[in-house]
């Protein structure tokens, strides 16, 4: 038969029973309490009810935890209060380890043992909704079946309702995902897990294609989110590389924190480091205006027109290129990783094989002008190039020879 009541005591001391269960006496209605001696919890465990637990300590502190442990096995949701004959610090941090909830000394206040012994059946009833709700998520996809974490599509949906948190917008936005060569040793199963270990309660971790993993990590800087990667890192182990890219949250929309951090991927990938985070670049580049601003108000105004100018140049002419020239250099250049990125950050385009890389690189310098650097690694590579033009010499004309230039050259290295 099952037992009803929701709360258990024990403990073998008569005085301790009627001391609590009078204690106790003023619970809502529909709360009840067992007792039972040691000897027999855990058959009074077996097929009950109770949400709470109450355990009076043992002389014996190893079986006072032996004991706790083995209530979380038989009864993982029941959340322990331990009553303690006297304060012991070292048990009670001993038995917080093994799970305990809280605890209060048998000589307690009424209000005292009814606030935790309340505050226990608040925590369960969370937990209780949180379990439920997460059914509901698995059952219409939300959640992915096989890691546990949102999906991709979802976390894109919600995100304008959540980045309206203060603690988000104070946070910082990651994709994580195995190293090429890291790829064919192992699956991203091991990747999820090591996430999974290493994030706080609070962070968001959704799966994306392609073994990526997408993290909302509130309330963190960049040098907290790599630290949070290296310690992913860590736990894969040397042999089994990972690579990031990261953004800062502010009040960017999902679209431009995803292009970001794709992009400061795409760069960790070539250079082969483990994360990049472009917007490092940032106030470097443009930390002049700062101070021609206060001179002269004026620069804010010719600062836009460039600034819409060479967005003009990136959207209709730096992006397409590049993309149509990645197709074009992936079908021609054997045994060789093309590559690209173009953002308000810088534009990359790589070529890359075991032996060579050659990058042509274009930074708006914030103003009037682009620098573009053509730059290469390797035994026997060609000498670099830099180059400063207007916004207006930016033309299909003038970047494709130099794209033509970069392929050329990474040839004569590569082959």
């Amino acid at each position: 038969m099952i037992d009803s009541n929701n709360i258990l005591l024990i403990t073998d001391s008569e005085d301790v029973a009627k001391n609590v269960t009078e204690k106790l006496v003023l619970l809502r209605n529909n709360d009840s309490i067992t007792v039972s001696e040691v000897k027999n919890y855990k058959k009074t465990l077996e097929n009950s009810l109770y949400c709470v637990v109450l355990l009076h300590e043992d002389e014996d502190s190893n079986v006072t935890l032996k004991i706790i442990n083995n209530i979380k096995e038989i009864k993982p949701d029941a959340e322990i209060i331990l009553l303690l004959n006297d304060s012991n610090p070292q048990l009670i941090l001993n038995a917080y380890d093994c799970g305990i909830y809280d605890y209060f000394l048998t000589d307690a206040e009424d209000y005292e043992m009814l606030i935790k012994t309340i505050n226990c059946f608040r925590l369960r009833l969370v937990k209780d909704i949180c379990s439920r709700n997460e059914k509901f998520l698995y059952q219409q996809g939300v959640i992915d079946s096989k890691t546990g974490l949102y999906q991709y599509k979802h976390l894109k949906e919600i995100f304008i309702d959540i980045s309206d948190n203060l603690r988000i917008q104070n946070g910082a936005f990651a994709i994580i995902t195995l190293d090429e060569k890291t790829k064919t040793k192992i699956s991203t199963n091991r990747l999820s897990q090591a996430i999974k270990t290493s994030v706080r309660g609070d962070d968001i971790i959704a799966v994306a294609r392609g073994g990526k993993f997408y993290l909302v990590l509130p309330n963190i800087d960049l040098i907290g989110t790599k630290n949070l990667i290296q310690k992913i890192q860590n736990k894969m182990g040397e042999d089994f590389l990972i690579r990031a890219g990261l953004s800062k949250i502010g009040i960017q929309s999902f679209e431009t924190l995803d292009k970001n951090a794709q992009d400061g991927l795409t760069s960790a990938i070539q250079n082969e480091v483990m994360a990049v985070c472009l917007e490092d670049n940032i106030d470097v580049q443009n930390s002049w205006l700062e101070d021609d601003e206060t001179e002269n108000n004026n620069r804010k105004k010719n600062f836009k027109l460039f600034k819409m100018a060479f967005t003009n140049k990136m959207n209709n002419i730096i992006t397409p290129l590049f993309f149509r020239y990645q197709k074009e250099f992936e079908t021609k250049l054997t045994n060789t990783t093309v590559s690209q990125y173009a953002n308000n950050i810088e534009c990359v385009f790589c070529l890359k094989n075991e032996k060579q890389k050659s990058e042509l690189t274009i930074r708006y310098n914030g103003y009037a002008k682009f620098n573009i650097e053509i730059t290469h690694s390797g035994l026997d590579s060609a000498e670099n190039t830099k180059i400063e033009i207007p916004l207006s010499s930016m033309t299909e004309k003038f970047l494709s020879a130099q794209l033509k230039r970069l392929k050329n050259e990474y040839k004569q290295s590569a082959y």
